[in-house]
């Protein structure tokens, strides 16, 4: 397997963005979608499954909505539970060249995201970029989607659905990339 998404959003039945990006890429070859939730709906994660999966996997992906200027509690468990001391990091490091690769959907943009402080979404990432230096994994620069916010009881208007449609062959192209 070439991709191994992690996929985390605890709405995903509400959310227009992520059940298309999931279905334009659901059938490519090589991509291999984990959603945390529907797989640990108890909370309890399989960590040697997860393990096994992530070195089957050239490219280790993070899909979420961003929550709170981070990522979804349950990724957040995911990479807490499953990257072990001695088997991503300390005496064995098991991801150690590895790909890892952000695709993000955040509500606004820049500035307006973070309540117009100086800090850039970017910077939003850094603890994930420390997280995959420590254990040797390769950072790509994250795929993200922006200015997608949206009220669950409402369609999307034709420009946020271009938008989304336009992401979604992005990511697609990316995956194709390995």
């Amino acid at each position: 397997m070439k991709n191994l998404i992690i996929f985390s959003h605890p709405h995903l039945a509400t959310s227009q963005t992520h059940r298309q990006l999931l279905d334009e890429i659901a059938e490519l070859p090589q991509v291999k979608i984990h959603h945390l939730e529907a797989m640990y709906p108890d909370g309890q994660i399989d960590v040697l499954a997860e393990q096994q999966a992530c070195v089957k996997a050239e490219r280790i992906i993070w899909q979420f909505p961003l929550y709170w200027h981070g990522c979804p509690a349950m990724l957040k468990r995911w990479q807490d539970d499953v990257f072990e001391r001695d088997w991503a990091y300390g005496s064995r490091c098991a991801l150690r060249g590895k790909s890892l690769q952000l695709v993000v959907s955040m509500a606004g943009q820049g500035l307006e995201y973070d309540g117009g402080t100086a800090v850039s979404a970017e910077n939003l990432w850094y603890p994930m970029l420390l997280t995959a230096n420590a254990l040797g994994l390769v950072w790509q620069e994250p795929l993200v989607l922006r200015d997608v916010e949206h009220q669950p009881q409402l369609q999307f208007d034709r420009t946020h659905q271009r938008a989304i449609e336009a992401f979604a062959q992005q990511y697609r192209d990316l995956l194709m990339l390995i």
